[in-house]
């Protein structure tokens, strides 16, 4: 083979090598963009600003249409964006639009994540409704919300509680489990009224609809949860 050929063969390879790589360059890109993006959503979840939450939500939509049009949306799908759902829940119940987080954000969804947010989403609709019949006094109300809060709420806490990874990782599911088997404690949080800051159930974790107030003088407490009543001493005694 001549030096000529030889040196064509190289170029070519060369050139076909250089194309694969600035194709390659796009999603890695992307990939970083994504985690970015994904970590300024989950700290606009927890620090419940609703405004950021819902404009992350859309640039992580952004995100996945990237991937979708480059024929990537298998892997986005499998592997980087199989909890959009919970991202689309968390901002629901940031937006009190408790309605569509069961009909429309986890519809279909069984997993322990989407029970934890989904009673949070249903505890908190409950809890608007129990004020309002506090301020009635329709006591026959009330009493039908606290049962539904023991036989509804409680479940799906409970399968957080069994199916998630256990109270040393994921404090809320517990807490708000003992909150809402208890009829002390659960009256106590449908009574105590909502803070400013929509706070949402729990103090702390990583999933959306989970996470720390921030650091705030003279801020509200969480909500209900923050309450000393029966049954907060025994959450680590739970699953």
């Amino acid at each position: 083979m001549s030096s000529e050929k030889k040196s064509r063969i190289g170029l070519t390879v060369s050139l076909l090598i250089a194309i694969m790589l600035l194709l390659f360059s796009f999603p890695v890109s992307w990939l970083a963009d994504y985690n970015s993006h994904r970590n300024q959503f989950s700290h606009a979840v927890k620090s419940y600003d609703r405004d950021e939450a819902q404009k992350g939500l859309e640039i992580l939509k952004e995100d996945y249409r990237h991937f979708v049009k480059w024929k990537l949306g298998y892997f986005a799908d499998r592997f980087l964006f199989n909890k959009m759902y919970q991202y689309e829940a968390g901002v629901s119940v940031l937006n009190e639009d408790y309605e569509k987080v069961g009909k429309v954000d986890l519809k279909n969804h069984e997993d322990w994540e989407a029970s934890y947010i989904l009673a949070v989403s249903k505890f908190w609709a409950l809890h608007a409704a129990y004020q309002e019949a506090m301020l009635k006094k329709n006591r026959a109300t009330m009493k039908k919300i606290l049962g539904i809060v023991l036989e509804d709420v409680r479940a799906d806490f409970e399968k957080c509680v069994k199916e998630g990874p256990g109270p040393d990782k994921n404090f809320n599911c517990s807490f708000d489990y003992d909150m809402t088997s208890d009829p002390y404690s659960a009256v106590r949080a449908l009574a105590n009224p909502k803070p400013q800051i929509k706070y949402i159930l729990g103090t702390e974790g990583d999933n959306p609809g989970q996470g720390k107030e921030p650091a705030k003088k003279g801020s509200p407490k969480t909500g209900p949860s923050d309450n000393k009543s029966p049954g907060q001493g025994k959450a680590r005694k739970v699953g």
